[in-house]
């Protein structure tokens, strides 16, 4: 009886001592890994460590989705850089250079088109918030002189329901500041009448950053500097008449469909795209800036997701997910996040036509929500 208590006895001390070296060996090798990371060893674009995460469901690890990501963007030749993984976490980050002279780091300055619209649509929900104006406050209390303003409400601003379209855009000098921008939208757009129709318009949002102005009793600049830009230190988020050297933006030697990246010609684009289309970004900073939203820190993200329009300040929303898509002068941007798991990519790039970034988004989407 003894000795098979003593059998027993030594069994179990085995199977313990065994099970501790596994796990000081696994320990052992994660620490090993994780130090190669830090010290940027296996991934000289990654500055710092950053979590590695696990998907439970089939065991994809991040350090998995950036080899496909970077085979990704080398077989299609993207002079890019994404940026992807917990929103709430430091990115993993992939980078690819098709030009060293216009490498887009995650800290360089990139012009974020339509990605803008996101910032203005959460200033205008913002002010709605504190009950300042409502989405059925319609057009005419503040540009009375546009055709069916009366008629034209703020939510339909917001979601390009408004029958408001573009016109003329195309501007022969930087317009130096907002006031020169909005008379120049409000004499070149066209209100056709056709309020509840689907038709994207950066004039909505432009005439929504008027809005803010108006209501603010400040600039749309000094309204969108003051509540989201200074109190969360996006230190690489810059309107187009704050950034005077070409070198501090991504540089424009490399071409898309024939749009050259002129510098001048960008800013004489950006002047014109008021409250839509006239900021640059690093990608970091623009990171950062969804993380803020998503975890509640600017407004409740429930008062955008809530929206059962498809397209609702600045984003188009999906079952758990938004996105927002920009093009402007041969750059293209984009982003995808699931609210569900709190997953998130963030593409920019500078050498692929918008029809060849959406595209890249979908796979992307693929690798990055497995």
């Amino acid at each position: 009886m003894k000795s098979k208590f003593k059998y027993i006895l030594i069994s179990i001390v085995s199977i313990v001592l065994i099970t501790v070296m596994v796990a000081f060996l696994d320990k052992s090798c994660m620490a090993h890994y994780y130090f190669e990371r830090m010290m940027g060893h296996e991934y000289p674009n990654i500055s710092g460590y950053h979590r590695v995460t696990v998907d439970e469901m089939n065991g994809t690890t991040d350090r998995d989705k950036e080899q496909k990501i970077k085979k990704l963007m080398m077989a299609n030749k993207i002079n890019g850089i994404v940026l992807f993984g917990d929103i709430a976490q430091k990115p993993n980050i992939v980078e690819s250079s098709q030009n060293e002279d216009s490498k887009i780091g995650p800290n360089v300055l990139y012009p974020i088109a339509s990605l803008q619209k996101v910032y203005t649509g959460i200033a205008i929900q913002k002010l709605i918030n504190e009950h300042k104006v409502c989405l059925s406050t319609t057009l005419n209390k503040f540009y009375p002189n546009i055709p069916y303003s009366n008629k034209i409400t703020i939510g339909d601003l917001l979601s390009h329901l408004s029958g408001i379209d573009d016109g003329n855009q195309q501007t022969l000098t930087v317009l130096k500041n907002e006031n020169d921008t909005l008379s120049f939208i409000e004499k070149n757009l066209n209100s056709t009448g056709k309020i509840g129709k689907w038709n994207y318009s950066d004039s909505d949002y432009a005439l929504l950053a008027g809005i803010i102005s108006k209501l603010s009793g400040m600039s749309y600049q000094s309204y969108i500097s003051k509540n989201i830009i200074i109190p969360y230190k996006l230190k690489n988020t810059k309107f187009y008449n704050q950034v005077n050297n070409k070198t501090d933006v991504i540089s424009g030697n490399v071409q898309s469909m024939g749009n050259g990246l002129c510098f001048e010609n960008l800013k004489k684009k950006m002047s014109v795209a008021l409250g839509a289309g006239g900021m640059f970004s690093s990608a970091i900073d623009y990171w950062n800036f969804i993380n803020y939203l998503t975890s509640n820190k600017i407004i409740p993200l429930g008062t955008i997701t809530s929206s059962s329009n498809k397209y609702y300040d600045g984003v188009y929303l999906g079952k758990g997910t938004f996105h927002a898509d920009g093009s402007m002068n041969g750059c293209q941007s984009c982003f995808i996040m699931s609210y569900d798991s709190n997953q998130t990519f963030i593409l920019f790039s500078n050498n692929i036509s918008f029809k060849q970034m959406l595209n890249i988004r979908g796979k992307l989407a693929d690798i990055c929500f497995e």
